[in-house]
C-alpha cells in the first residue's frame, strides 16, 4: 500500500503542475525574457518520428510551467546568497549595477573591457578600407557628408561599478580605443569615440542606465548635441535644459535575468526645454517586429535632411536631433540597403503625404549589400555594439 501512495505522488507531482499551470496560464507570467525565438512545437508525422523526441524535449524546456518563476527564483538566490557576478551574458556589480558582458561571434564586450581582444595591425587595415568603401559608395550616390559615432560600452564609462575579480589588462587602451587613434591617424572617413565627451559628464550626472545597456535620455541628448554640432555648427549643453527625475525604471538586462520587478530603482530621466521654439512631429514610421523607420518634420528653419542610420541607440537621440532639421529620417542597420538608400534620395523634401512607406518594409539582411561590406558588417567586424553612422544630404 505504501508502494502504490509514493508511486501515485510521484506521478502526481510530475502531471499536477501542467495541470495547474494550464488553468491558470492567463494569470501568470509567460512572457519570454531570452534574446532568441522560443522553440515550437514540432511537427508530429511519420517523417519526423526520430527527431520528435529531441525537439519535444527542446519546446518542453523552453515552456515548462513556471519557468520564469524558477528561473527568477534561481537567479535571485545566485545574486543575494551566493553572491555570483555574472548571470548568462549579464556581469552583476557594485550596488547591483548590471553590465551586458556578451560573447558571441564578431563581439566580446568583456574583452573589450580587459583589453585582451585588441586588434591587429591587418585587420584595423581593413576595417577602415571598408568603412572608406561604404563613404565612396554613399557619397557617388549623393550622400553629402558621412561620419560614424560610436558610443563606449558602460563598464568603460563606470568602471568603479565592475566586480573587483574581474582586471583590466594592459595600459595601452582598450580595442575601440586603439582603433579610433588608428582611424584619426591613417583614414579620412569622420570616425567618432564619444568617450571623450561622455565621461566627463559621468563624474557630474549619471548618463547611462543602471540595469539597461543604452544610455538614459540624458546621455542620448549629449549624443545628439555632438551630432548637431559637427553638422550644423550649433548645440546646448546640459546647463541649457531642462533636467528632472520622473520616476524610476528597470531594463533590459535586469529582464534578461529575471528580475525586473526586484530591480526596478533606476532613476528615469527627463530632458526638457531643448529648442522650446521649435515644433516637431513623427509623420511617419514602420514597426513591425522591430522599430524599423521613424520620419520626423520640424519648423526649425533648417531645410536640410539628415538620415542617422543605426542600432537601438539612435532611437534615443532622434527625438532630440529632430528639433534640429526640418526633415530627419531615422533607421535600424539591420534593415538598410541600398534600395533604401535610393528610395530616402527620392523622398527628400517631398511633403509627408507623399511619403511611400511600403517601400521600407523590405526586410532583407543588409549583409554584403553595399560593396564589398554592408556597415553592419562594418559595425560586426569593429567590436563595437554602439554605433550610428550618419549620413547627410
Amino acid at each position: 500500500m505504501r508502494k502504490k501512495l509514493l508511486i501515485a505522488l510521484f506521478i502526481a507531482s510530475i502531471l499536477a503542475p501542467n495541470f495547474l499551470y494550464a488553468a491558470l496560464k492567463d494569470r501568470l507570467d509567460t512572457s519570454s525574457t531570452e534574446n532568441r525565438t522560443l522553440a515550437e512545437f514540432p511537427e508530429l508525422s511519420l517523417a519526423n518520428t526520430e527527431r520528435f523526441p529531441a525537439q519535444f524535449e527542446e519546446f518542453y524546456n523552453d515552456h515548462m510551467p513556471f519557468k520564469n518563476y524558477f528561473v527568477r527564483l534561481n537567479n535571485f538566490i545566485d545574486m543575494r546568497v551566493f553572491k555570483k557576478t555574472s548571470i548568462g551574458d549579464v556581469t552583476i556589480g557594485a550596488d547591483n549595477w548590471l553590465f551586458y558582458t556578451v560573447k558571441v561571434d564578431g563581439e566580446n564586450a568583456l574583452g573589450d573591457y580587459q583589453h585582451t581582444n585588441l586588434y591587429t595591425q591587418e585587420q584595423s587595415e581593413e576595417i577602415a578600407a571598408k568603412m572608406k568603401r561604404t563613404e565612396n559608395y554613399l557619397q557617388s550616390q549623393g550622400v553629402e557628408n558621412f561620419r560614424i559615432y560610436i558610443a563606449p560600452n558602460k563598464e568603460t564609462i563606470y568602471p568603479q561599478y565592475m566586480p573587483e575579480s574581474i582586471k583590466v589588462y594592459g595600459e595601452n587602451g582598450s580595442r575601440i580605443e586603439r582603433f579610433a587613434e588608428y582611424m584619426a591617424e591613417n583614414s579620412a572617413v569622420d570616425f567618432n569615440y564619444l568617450y571623450d565627451l561622455l565621461k566627463p559628464y559621468s563624474e557630474q550626472y549619471q548618463i547611462y542606465y543602471k540595469y539597461d545597456t543604452h544610455v538614459n535620455p540624458l546621455g542620448s541628448f549629449l549624443i545628439s548635441q555632438q551630432i548637431s554640432a559637427d553638422f550644423t555648427g550649433k548645440s546646448l549643453s546640459a546647463d541649457d535644459v531642462t533636467i528632472e527625475i520622473h520616476d524610476t525604471t528597470s531594463g533590459d538586462m535586469a529582464r534578461m535575468i529575471n528580475q525586473e520587478s526586484l530591480l526596478s530603482d533606476d532613476p528615469l530621466y527627463h530632458v526638457s526645454s531643448f529648442w522650446p521654439e521649435v515644433t516637431t512631429e513623427l509623420v511617419d514610421e514602420l514597426t513591425t517586429y522591430q522599430n524599423i523607420m521613424q520620419e520626423y518634420r520640424s519648423d526649425s528653419g533648417n531645410d536640410r535632411t539628415l538620415l542617422v542610420v543605426g542600432d537601438s541607440y539612435r532611437l534615443g537621440v532622434a527625438p532630440f536631433l529632430a528639433a534640429v532639421y526640418d526633415h530627419l529620417v531615422v533607421y535600424r542597420i539591420d534593415d538598410f540597403t541600398p534600395e533604401v538608400l535610393k528610395t530616402y534620395q527620392r523622398r527628400r523634401g517631398r511633403a509627408p503625404g507623399g511619403a511611400e512607406p511600403e517601400i521600407y518594409g523590405k526586410h532583407r539582411p543588409v549583409y554584403g549589400s553595399f560593396p564589398e561590406s554592408g556597415e553592419r558588417r562594418i559595425k560586426i567586424q569593429a567590436g563595437i555594439p554602439t554605433s550610428l553612422p550618419v549620413f547627410y544630404s
